[in-house]
């Protein structure tokens, strides 16, 4: 079965285009019935009898070629030639061969597309990457041992620590070697010379050209049983000490340091080699989760506060945070301001899961980000729904104009499904008794009837996730 990436993926919640950021416009291919569903961020092209693309996660193995020809003309000669998918290339040559494209990950020795780093290796578990030509670097630029001995002209030179740290360079099962000159010779013409003072055994240095010394803990432990690093330090983790450990990163390998994730509060943990921050709460994005994701009605500042999902009033909202780029997710936060003065505030909310909520409610405008400005409401741990109507009377509606509430929504577990909503009209349970009251009673007389006075039917709206949708529509009045 073929079904080959064929270069769209999602861009945001709501956006699909192409590698070039230009938009997917279903001219020439189409979706699926159905599709696109949440089960995946790429396109993949279905078999040929079917016709349609199906999302599916950017990691599935494709199983045949990506191919592109020239739009202008399909059937002329000049086609470009067929690329295999970054995932079905075994060795480090042929994935980077692809200019920058694909890029190869030694210490898991896989090959995955550039642009999908972060899904391939969500903790970052590689280690060391390439994206050009892999050729040999030299010996002093390799961090490990088994890196070191992997090249045939290089040699381990274990340090007297006995820790797992040491240099690479040049040398044979004989010792290291250093380049000398040649006698009368163009000045880039060189011998090799044996040099064993420059890894000293005599000083407790130890020179390691066929195997690796078996003590491996990066300079961070010393070893028990010859082997074992017993007890990591300086932030690290791992059988070899070889990660930071998590709210930390850098490139411990070697005697490299760890350094603390800078998140703003809203991060635990960051990817291991970027520092990039996995936020906690929905809607807060950035490297450093300094940025609310404005694109999609989330407003607040995160350098001083959180951020808000801002929500419409007389719609219901449904957020899926089921993709797995949404594991990192414990909180979600939103807020609504009365539309109507005179009209109390009711508002929903239930979950798939547990979670923990908090209501407040702030007169200012720019309430949310400094505390203090904010006045508790409610306060409940390990529920699933809950409901609550907030007077006009009391909350002085009338006399607040820029009265907002907001619902802090934390402590869930992934996968979740929230739905919420405000209302300022007549609960949707009333329209539903209602309306099968009402065409109960016009096919039992058969005869067209109008109910008296406005009716207002809003819609259930749902949001995937935190999206718009594009079908919303406006409150009805009959």
């Amino acid at each position: 079965r073929l079904s080959p990436w064929v270069g769209l993926r999602k861009i945001n919640v709501s956006y699909w285009g192409w590698e070039d950021m230009s938009p997917f416009t279903n001219s020439a291919l189409r979706w699926l019935p159905g599709e696109p569903s949440d089960s995946g961020f790429c396109a993949y092209l279905e078999e040929p009898q079917v016709s349609g693309l199906r999302a599916n996660p950017c990691t599935a193995t494709a199983h045949g070629l990506i191919c592109e020809k020239a739009t202008e003309n399909p059937n002329q000669s000049s086609r470009l030639s067929c690329k295999k998918p970054c995932s079905l290339h075994t060795n480090c040559a042929n994935c980077t061969s692809q200019a920058m494209e694909c890029m190869w990950c030694g210490s898991t020795q896989r090959c995955v597309d550039s642009n999908a780093y972060v899904i391939s290796f969500p903790y970052g578990q590689c280690l060391e990457w390439r994206t050009a030509d892999c050729v040999a670097q030299n010996c002093s630029g390799l961090r490990t041992c088994s890196q070191c001995l992997d090249q045939p002209e290089c040699g381990w030179c274990g340090d007297p620590s006995s820790t797992g740290k040491g240099l690479c360079m040049e040398g044979s099962y004989r010792g290291p070697m250093k380049r000398v000159a040649k006698q009368g010779q163009q000045s880039h013409s060189h011998d090799m010379s044996l040099e064993p003072g420059i890894c000293p055994k005599d000083k407790g240095f130890e020179w390691a050209f066929i195997n690796c010394p078996a003590c491996q803990c990066n300079g961070h432990s010393t070893c028990v049983n010859s082997s074992v690093c017993e007890q990591c330090r300086n932030l690290t983790t791992g059988p070899h000490c070889e990660t930071c450990m998590p709210g930390y990163h850098g490139d411990p390998t070697n005697g490299g340091k760890c350094q603390a994730c800078k998140c703003n509060g809203h991060a635990n943990v960051c990817q291991v080699l970027t520092g990039k921050c996995f936020c906690t709460t929905k809607g807060i994005k950035g490297d450093q989760c300094q940025l609310c994701d404005s694109e999609n009605r989330y407003l607040g500042n995160p350098l001083r506060g959180t951020c808000y999902y801002n929500l419409l009033i007389d719609y219901q909202f449904t957020f899926s945070l089921i993709q797995e780029d949404d594991n990192h997710y414990t909180a979600i936060n939103f807020m609504a301001s009365p539309e109507q003065a005179n009209k109390n505030l009711d508002m929903s909310i239930n979950a798939s899961n547990n979670f923990n909520l908090n209501i407040t409610w702030s007169v200012g405008s720019t309430a949310g980000t400094i505390s203090g400005e904010e006045v508790p409401i409610v306060s409940k741990t390990h529920i699933k729904e809950y409901k609550e109507s907030f007077s006009c009377e009391k909350f002085t509606f009338r006399s607040n104009p820029n009265i907002t509430f907001y619902v802090y929504v934390s402590n869930f577990s992934w996968p979740i499904k929230i739905q919420i909503a405000f209302s300022q009209h007549n609960s949707i349970m009333d329209l539903v008794q209602f309306f099968v009251t009402f065409f109960r009673h016009r096919r039992r007389h058969n005869r067209p009837a109008l109910p008296k006075g406005p009716v207002h039917q809003c819609p259930v709206h749902d949001v995937f996730p935190g999206k718009l949708s594009h079908s919303q529509l406006a409150c009805a009045s009959s």
